[in-house]
């Protein structure tokens, strides 16, 4: 595990924001704003444990 960058996490989350929030498609119902909430968050959760994890070595990387 690494030190996670919190501006790096955090310019990610505006970025992710606003383009939610200018998304037209979140405004047609209630349904379809939930679900783009939801798909947003899934992204940034994402975003934020690789962000900890580091980067991952491939499974076919040769140890030593």
């Amino acid at each position: 595990m690494k030190k996670i960058n919190k501006e790096k996490i955090a310019d990610r989350l505006k970025k992710i924001l606003e383009e939610w929030e200018n998304n037209p498609d979140r405004m047609r119902s209630g349904y379809d704003y939930e679900k783009t909430f939801v798909d947003m968050m899934k992204e940034f959760e994402k975003e934020v444990f690789q962000e900890s994890m580091g980067d991952i070595p491939s499974k076919n990387f040769k140890k030593k």
